[in-house]
């Protein structure tokens, strides 16, 4: 796993093992433990783009499948994947952020996927379960991440309500629960919940895979979270 290590911080590793359902690694940028203010960025889902392909599955169900493709999409600045693109786009407010940026951010966050289930297809969506279980996991890794803020990818009505179950059920009450200015027919939300003796911040933004105006949503996430 050389390459791997040489991009990514490993040392998390023996506590993410322990925790139950979590069958990918996040990935955890090589100086994440450096930063001030912790960020995760969190992801939505796994699809198996090769079915027919026996050897699909097993890939996928690596533990270090996630590390490998972020590394492909994240590291090959080439690269036009939407949802790596875009979002460095709106951290920096430019078109163009230069490899150095991309770099820096990707090796400065964690990055993870809330719903653990491989989904078949685009055309599938997660369920409600698959949402609330990503989110029981999702509380382990702010522990262990010791994080301070979020970036969740979609706004999804039923991930939110899976969000609101899953921290009613555990005794976590939002300090904070706001509905932001819509941005185009999306409407932003933020929560801050208290944690481990400190208040996190998690802004939920529009996926920004497509018909994502970088430049809207760069002005919410500077205006609501701390410098990345």
């Amino acid at each position: 796993m050389g390459i791997i290590e040489s991009y990514c911080d490993t040392s998390f590793d023996d506590h993410l093992v322990d925790i139950e359902g979590i069958n990918r690694l996040p990935w955890v940028g090589v100086n994440y433990k450096d930063k001030k203010l912790k960020t995760l960025v969190l992801g939505e889902s796994v699809y198996d783009w090769n079915p027919k392909d026996p050897s699909s599955a097993e890939r996928i169900a690596d533990s270090y499948n996630l590390r490998k493709l972020h590394k492909a999409h994240a590291f090959d600045f080439k690269r036009n994947s939407r949802f790596v693109r875009n979002i460095e786009r709106a951290i920096y407010s430019k078109k163009k952020p230069t490899n150095e940026e991309k770099a820096d951010f990707w090796n400065s966050v964690v990055y993870h996927n809330l719903v653990s289930r491989v989904i078949k297809t685009k055309k599938h969506r997660p369920s409600y379960d698959d949402y609330y279980f990503g989110w029981k996991v999702f509380d382990k890794l702010m522990s262990v991440f010791d994080v301070d803020q979020v970036i969740v990818y979609g706004l999804e009505g039923v991930k939110i309500k899976a969000f609101n179950s899953y921290f009613k059920d555990v005794g976590i009450t939002p300090v904070q629960s706001s509905n932001l200015e819509k941005v185009g027919r999306s409407r932003p939300k933020k929560f801050i919940l208290e944690k481990d003796g400190k208040n996190i911040d998690i802004l939920f933004i529009r996926h920004p895979s497509a018909y994502f105006g970088w430049k809207k949503w760069s002005a919410v996430i500077q205006s609501e979270l701390g410098r990345l």
